[in-house]
């Protein structure tokens, strides 16, 4: 069972109407909160912990409960997935509370989950006066401002949704001195892993051939990815009879649109390439506002829900 464990750079809101704010447990840290929900799947793992220990007794096999870091910008995934901790495991379940779905309601299959790179690009020129010698500096900023504009207009892939996002752009050292150094920070997302791997395959050549129009060297650094999600359907139906048994889920249903990326993608990769399965499902909870916003807050009647499911989906593999 994998729970991801991380916040989001947001700063929490100070509306005094926010239950966190009312209730004393709101973030202690500014610039981060979670908003996204991730302190309510921590909850729900941490609850499933208590529960199996208590009940240890009754069940057989190895569980094993991941407390996944950084899937915002779905960087832990893969490291987990390649550590080696999922090689041994026949069912991988995770979840998510909220997202598209209200309180009562569990969906089984997630649509719109996007394939995802996260790529950082430095560049580095060579410094001069702007007057004197200009000719002997490589502007970096100069490249990266047109990298930019040629990320962000790249053509698109027909065969379904593709999307690039320029998030974050720092360069230069001082206004009398030829920009050195110049970093760009990027995603693409698409529909399939094809369209994906076109994306990212274009945002390299456009990387690589504006450089070298400017005269600059550059890197490419891949630091996040996620894949498509495909659930195997004997965990989906077994994900079905469970939530439908429970009194605090209203409705389950089958297909719904989530249209994010999700890391969880990748342990599913590395379950399912050592003949396992996997399941990622969504717990409705109703919400104050959008994920990552300074004022979101979920139902917390979700909470049960989800730990009913992990729990019931735990007993009906040990045949109980």
């Amino acid at each position: 069972m994998r729970f991801d464990i991380d916040c989001v750079g947001v700063e929490e809101t100070d509306l005094k109407d926010h239950l966190p704010n009312k209730e004393n447990f709101r973030s202690r840290h500014a610039g981060v909160m979670h908003s996204c929900g991730h302190d309510g799947h921590t909850a729900v793992g941490l609850t499933m912990a208590q529960w199996i220990v208590d009940h240890k007794d009754q069940l057989c096999g190895r569980i094993k409960l991941i407390f996944q870091p950084a899937e915002e910008g779905v960087r832990g995934g893969a490291a987990q997935a390649a550590s080696g901790l999922l090689d041994d495991v026949n069912y991988l379940l995770g979840a998510h509370l909220a997202m598209m779905c209200p309180t009562g309601e569990v969906c089984v299959y997630p649509e719109g989950v996007l394939c995802t790179t996260k790529l950082d690009v430095r560049f580095k020129g060579r410094p001069a006066h702007p007057t004197m010698s200009p000719h002997l500096g490589r502007n970096a900023l100069a490249c990266a401002c047109t990298c930019v504009s040629e990320l962000l207009g790249m053509a698109r892939h027909g065969k379904g949704l593709g999307c690039i996002n320029v998030g974050m752009m720092q360069a230069g050292e001082g206004r009398n001195v030829i920009p050195v150094h110049a970093q760009v920070q990027l995603e693409v997302r698409g529909e399939t892993a094809e369209i994906n791997d076109f994306m990212v395959d274009q945002a390299n050549r456009i990387v690589k051939g504006t450089a070298l129009a400017y005269d600059v060297d550059y890197e490419v650094e891949k630091v996040g990815e996620a894949g498509e999600l495909n659930n195997d359907p004997e965990l989906a139906s077994l994900v079905t009879e469970v939530a439908g048994s429970l009194p605090s889920c209203e409705r389950v249903v089958q297909h719904k649109k989530l249209g994010c990326s999700e890391d969880f993608t990748m342990l599913a990769t590395r379950v399912k390439a050592a003949g396992g399965k996997s399941e990622f499902f969504v717990v409705g909870a109703d919400r104050t506002a959008a994920h990552h916003q300074r004022e979101f807050d979920f139902d917390e009647k979700g909470l049960e829900t989800a730990f009913g499911i992990f729990k019931g989906c735990v007993l009906k593999l040990n045949g109980i």
